[in-house]
């Protein structure tokens, strides 16, 4: 008996211990495991620090309670963009996240405050949606409270783009102090009213804006003098017929692009279309697919004193470059110093040539593309020939066969990099159009025509004489005097 309650005393302590270290052994599930397969992560992915919810075909923005399931998971980048939410409510205290993605959600509204404890949020995208000039500047307010008020200062970037808006509230970024990068790309803002010089003026810290397709006609003065830091300025597609003398309050513009602009011309006498401004330290200019542009004048880009990129492509009507467009004069306009361009683009142009003197330093360009141009190929353009080709060659072989002869005819269609290979010596066409090279042609023609001409005249002359041509009713001189003279009758009698 005592055996038996030993053998079960035994039994019974391994059993126990078994449970133990089962228990030790098996792993406790985490609270991140937990938190990601309940609420938001049940919609969405939450993975590497990051909640990816785009296109789920969510139509409710998540409860703030949701939001604030997510602490343990801390993610940093939150993406909800491609759902369908018209209104945007408070989100939860995630200190955590850093960028926010809510492009094309169909956004109408935001609520005061939603990002209020966002306090870590760089980067927050709000573009291609419904907002309009309705949006409010509580919505970028950060927490408040008697004693402290903190504004979203971690917030760099914020995209508007693409939306409906008109015009912005004056004080729209009072609780955004260092935002550096600002687009409004796409927004119909056509004039730039003063409660929106008024709110871009009080972003003393913005770098980067864009104002890309906004239907602008012009820019106000004053505009760009607050932010002082600007380095990158794109005001593409716009209405812009001029360049904006306003530019010249960027001092620290390093980016420009003043692409698809009905621009017609750059003239530094011109009050209409004047050049640039100076603009000491723009390193990167971009004046493409401009269908108006016609004419670049002489010193219409000397302020750019700085630059090293110019991108002039696809203006079907320029056709007049100077080869003074960049030359800056000095104090006493003797002699003339130039940027040290090291990127050059003018592919597609109408340009029936390149100046030698358009840059001082060709040997020191690290890419040039001057193709689908219709060169006239004649002792103007040799240089390109003996000079540029080989420039070209070097920094992409082959490349310089788009540059193509279009006049004079005999030598439209071939390339200039045929023609150096084969060292071809062009002539010269003058002022006038007139070709030396066929004058000569046809001077020795009309030569040759005229000595072969005095023979053939002199021998048909003296067969008509004599009255060869009279089978076919030409009769000559000798046949006329024929005709007048009778014999006499030979008759002895005749008296």
């Amino acid at each position: 008996m005592a055996g038996r309650v030993t053998s079960c005393v035994l039994i019974f302590i391994l059993g126990l211990s078994g449970v133990y270290s089962e228990n030790e052994t098996a792993p406790a599930a985490s609270d991140s495991s937990i938190v990601m397969q309940t609420g938001i992560c049940r919609r969405c992915i939450c993975k590497d620090n990051k909640v990816d919810c785009s296109e789920q075909g969510l139509t409710k923005f998540f409860h703030k309670n949701e939001w604030e399931a997510l602490q343990e998971f801390a993610p940093t980048t939150v993406d909800m963009s491609d759902n369908s939410f018209e209104n945007i409510t408070e989100i939860g205290n995630l200190t955590s996240i850093e960028v926010l993605n809510l492009t094309r959600c169909g956004i109408e509204f935001l609520d005061n405050a939603s990002f209020r404890d966002l306090q870590r949020m760089r980067v927050l995208d709000l573009s291609h949606n419904k907002l309009t000039s309705r949006l409010s500047p509580h919505v970028f307010e950060g927490r408040y409270s008697p004693e402290k008020y903190e504004p979203l200062e971690s917030m760099r970037v914020l995209s508007l783009a693409y939306n409906d808006i008109h015009s912005l509230h004056q004080d729209l970024f009072e609780h955004l102090p260092e935002l550096t990068e600002l687009d409004l790309s796409g927004n119909p803002l056509l004039t730039i009213d003063y409660p929106t010089l008024v709110a871009i003026s009080s972003l003393p810290m913005l770098k980067v804006f864009r104002m890309r397709s906004c239907q602008l006609t012009e820019i106000p003065d004053k505009f760009l003098h607050t932010p002082r830091y600007l380095e990158r300025l794109d005001l593409s597609d716009n209405l812009l017929k001029a360049v904006p003398q306003e530019l010249e309050e960027t001092k620290n513009l390093l980016y420009l692009n003043l692409n698809q602009n009905p621009i017609q011309e750059l003239d530094m006498d011109s009050e209409e279309f004047p050049g640039f401004p100076r603009l000491r330290k723009l390193k990167e200019l971009h004046m493409c697919n401009m269908h108006s542009l016609k004419r670049i004048g002489p010193e219409a880009l000397s302020g750019l004193e700085n630059l090293e990129k110019l991108h002039l492509s696809f203006n079907p009507q320029l056709s007049e470059l100077s080869p003074r467009a960049l030359a800056r004069p000095d104090d006493i306009g003797e002699t003339y110093d130039w940027p040290l361009i090291s990127e050059l683009y003018l592919q597609s142009n109408n340009l029936p040539e390149i100046d030698r003197l358009l840059i001082s330093r060709w040997d020191l360009v690290k890419v040039v593309d001057v193709s689908d141009n219709p060169f006239m190929c004649d002792c103007s353009t040799q240089w390109m020939v003996d000079m540029l080709v080989p420039v070209v060659e070097k920094i992409s072989p082959n490349s310089s066969s788009r540059m193509v002869c279009n006049e004079p005819i005999e030598m439209r269609g071939l390339t200039m990099q045929h023609l150096n290979s084969i060292h071809r010596h062009m002539r010269c066409v003058d002022k006038y159009g007139h070709r030396p090279e066929k004058d000569g042609a046809i001077l020795l023609g009309t030569l040759i025509g005229v000595l072969l001409a005095v023979p053939v005249m002199l021998s048909l002359m003296l067969l008509w004489n004599r009255g060869y041509f009279a089978c076919i009713g030409l009769r000559g001189p000798t046949s006329d005097s024929r005709a007048f003279y009778k014999r006499a009758p030979h008759d002895d009698n005749f008296m």
